[in-house]
């Protein structure tokens, strides 16, 4: 069991965010996203600019491919190495573990166009061609920053499109939508991606909806993040079940911002008792709550301010700890 962060974090200081997740995380840190500081710091952006041989801009609508890099791909290049290098002098040379985020497949192919306005998502050759531009292009990075960290790298893939992807989405016009693809076609893309990439450790995150738990299971993914608040219900219950009994882990989301850690330890103990609660309701091995549950902070905590967001990190350790030292009298 270990506590670690999601990634996004509220305001635009890489210094102040540094110090926030490596005081605060555990044994975890995370590169910082901070998307507050606009264009090229979105998830989507963000991403685009490690893809290989494929370069995007900002079109009129959402993101486009393009046939060379523009102002803003380079922009966002150099954004990116100033940021790993005030990283390396907040951090030092040595983070033995490391997490970068980055956005899936489907969330990419479907938050860029085509240079006809359809979506990436609708051109089978295009999604490929993309799908593999991002498993270069994350392999680059992740060998540039354990070099640079002397660090094992583990990867998130951020999809918070699934949801919409399944149902479908918009298309150019309103004669054109696109048509919603079917779980084992989304399992088996981010199983492909899984399996390109070169990292310690793929981690999906599914915080913010309902989980799919039959793409959590088929994608060869190690960990499965979700938020607590989203896992309810008789359908959503067997699902964590049948996929932590399959042995994938589960990262649950259970603190967020206006957390606080007091004195007596009584608010993360209340937020552990209920995770333990949890647990025992799905009638689990409770021997696998420590080992196959991790804790981070739930999805939204750019929300709050950069003082929050450390307050939800410290109650996501406390939490963590109980559970590990004590979720048998809980």
């Amino acid at each position: 069991m270990s506590a670690y962060g999601l990634g996004p974090l509220p305001g635009t200081s890489v210094a102040e965010a540094a110090d926030v997740i490596l005081s605060e995380t555990g044994d975890l840190p995370h590169l910082p996203d901070l998307r507050a500081r606009g264009l090229g710091s979105d998830p989507i952006g963000r991403t685009a600019c490690l893809l290989e041989a494929v370069t995007v801009d900002r079109g009129p609508r959402s993101w486009i491919m393009t046939d060379r890099p523009q102002l803003l791909t380079r922009r966002t290049w150099d954004r990116l190495h100033r940021d790993l290098d005030e990283l390396e002098e907040a951090w030092g040379t040595t983070v033995p573990e490391l997490k970068i985020q980055v956005t899936g497949p489907w969330t990419l192919a479907a938050g860029i166009e085509l240079g006809n306005g359809h979506r990436v998502i609708t051109d089978r050759g295009a999604l490929r061609d993309l799908t593999d531009a991002l498993i270069e292009g994350v392999n680059q990075h992740v060998r540039h920053l354990a070099t640079r960290f002397r660090s094992k790298i583990t990867v998130q893939l951020d999809e918070p499109a699934l949801p919409e992807i399944t149902r479908g989405l918009a298309g150019a016009t309103d004669f054109n939508p696109v048509r919603p693809v079917n779980p084992k076609d989304l399992a088996e893309r981010l199983a492909h991606v899984v399996d390109g990439l070169g990292a310690e450790d793929v981690l999906l995150n599914q915080t913010g909806y309902p989980p799919l738990w039959e793409v959590a299971r088929d994608c060869g993914v190690g960990t499965v993040l979700v938020g607590l608040d989203q896992v309810q219900g008789t359908e959503q219950y067997d699902g964590l079940g049948h996929t932590v009994s399959a042995g994938t882990r589960i990262g649950l989301g259970v603190t967020g911002p206006g957390d606080t850690v007091d004195a007596l330890l009584e608010h993360p103990r209340e937020r552990a008792v209920a995770v333990a609660r949890f647990w025992e309701r799905l009638g689990l091995d409770p021997q696998w709550l420590t080992e196959r549950v991790d804790v981070h902070p739930r999805a939204g905590i750019t929300e709050g301010t950069l003082v929050e967001a450390a307050g939800a990190y410290r109650m996501a350790v406390a939490v963590e700890q109980m559970l590990r030292t004590d979720a048998g009298d809980l």
